[in-house]
């Protein structure tokens, strides 16, 4: 059987996708109680047309979170309003409403998360207990950005000028085989750095680093033929003298230490972009990510190879590489506590517990997360069964917690371990 276009257009928007998202609006009205969950929207562009994506986030004891997508519109309109008009009836349409949505996630922007007039203000303004879910990785990532602005040599700007010569020439990058057969190093492509790409920068440093004694070689050997503003960004010498005995520059030392560093930013950011990650988890990931780096700053840790190199340069220079480096640590250290509060008045803060890593349930902790989240009124929760539930549940968690995977698990895998077993137990 063969279908045309039309066939299979019309068979998944007239019948897959509305009975896939009946599916998903039917578990969040299954209970007795509407279902909490979270919503989360960000601007797409297809041409000239702007599209809003609406997705769900909730959890179901039977599969964990689920992410759904429920909506996709069209709306010129970007502003604050706009978009708040698009939710409301995306929501209507699909018999849902703001008042059962927990948490509002999109891009760190001011139309987002502006004080006075942004979109979690006005949604905020028809739920009162909306919490809002910022983007932590974008977070991560504009850290980076500031913390790099500390450092003398523009090492972006060495990667995206060294990739933009090679790869716009074959004779050119035969050459720079030549040199890596040369200088008895193994030839790798160097690699492309976006800017909007979070995870790009440091593997594109570490392909320049392989490539280093060769790249140094390759452009002395061009002479006056060698782009002026790469000399100057490599503070190239006019002679390859000292290439072959991999005698240390600055810029590679800069080099070094940036891929020592940058290698923490890429794991909490891997981390962050999880599918088990959850909220309880955030706090967490944060708080050690804030630690690792003020322990190198206190330590004056730069990484091993870093600290080999800057042993070999002039003491002026090593002198002024550290103090950069310190300073770009100081402004990720200021940066990250500007953006992300990491006091007890953080709500995140407040649901540490629930990851369950400390193998057991608190009830003074459950006790603290429902009054943070002003719980008890709105799920009409009663205390003293909760104290009965934290009972019970931490004689299931005793059990749990000898089994060799248990650590392995996720914070939502945990979790519906911990239900199932609550639920075999009531049948037995």
């Amino acid at each position: 059987m063969s279908c045309g276009r039309t066939k299979p257009e019309a068979l998944v928007t007239e019948i897959l996708a509305p009975k896939a998202v009946q599916e998903v609006i039917n578990k969040l009205k299954s209970a007795e109680n509407p279902r909490p969950f979270s919503i989360q929207t960000d601007a797409s562009n297809k041409g000239d047309r702007k599209m809003f994506p609406l997705a769900v986030q909730f959890f179901t004891a039977e599969s964990g979170v689920m992410n759904k997508l429920i909506d996709f519109v069209e709306n010129p309109d970007e502003s604050a309003e706009g978009i708040v008009t698009t939710i409301r009836s995306s929501l209507g349409n699909l018999g849902l409403t703001l008042d059962h949505v927990s948490a509002f996630s999109a891009d760190n922007t001011n139309v987002n998360y502006g004080i006075h007039n942004s979109v979690f203000s006005k949604l905020k303004s028809s739920n009162c207990y909306l919490l809002s879910g910022n983007c932590h990785a974008h977070i991560v990532h504009n850290t980076i950005k500031y913390a790099l602005d500390q450092l003398s040599v523009d090492i972006e700007n060495v990667v995206l000028k060294v990739y933009s010569l090679f790869s716009i020439s074959a004779k050119r990058r035969e050459s720079l085989k030549e040199f890596c057969a040369f200088c008895d190093v193994e030839f790798h492509e160097v690699m492309r750095h976006v800017v909007t790409r979070w995870l790009s920068l440091n593997p594109a440093i570490s392909r320049l680093l392989q490539n280093w004694t060769a790249l140094k070689s390759c452009f002395i050997s061009m002479g006056v033929d060698s782009p002026r503003h790469l000399q100057t960004l490599l503070k190239l010498t006019s002679n390859a003298a000292g290439v072959e005995d991999d005698e240390p520059d600055l810029v590679e030392v800069y080099l070094l230490f940036c891929n020592n560093i940058l290698t923490l930013f890429e794991e909490v950011v891997k981390k962050l972009e999880r599918n088990d990650t959850t909220s309880a988890d955030l706090f967490a990931i944060m708080h050690s990510f804030l630690t690792k780096l003020s322990q190198r700053r206190d330590e004056g840790f730069y990484g091993y190879l870093t600290k080999q190199k800057l042993q070999r340069l002039s003491p002026s220079d090593a002198d002024v590489a550290r103090q950069e480096f310190t300073a770009f640590l100081n402004t990720a250290i200021t940066y990250i506590k500007k953006w992300l509060n990491f006091s007890e008045d953080n709500w995140l803060f407040h649901l540490q517990p629930l990851s369950l890593t400390s193998g057991r349930i608190s009830y003074d902790g459950m006790e603290k997360i429902i009054e943070q989240l002003h719980l008890v009124s709105r799920q009409n929760i009663s205390m003293d069964m909760l104290y009965d539930e934290c009972v019970t549940a931490n004689n299931i968690l005793k059990h749990l917690t000898e089994h060799d995977d248990w650590v392995s698990k996720g914070t939502a895998e945990k979790w519906m371990t911990v239900l199932e077993a609550a639920e075999n137990s009531l049948m037995i």
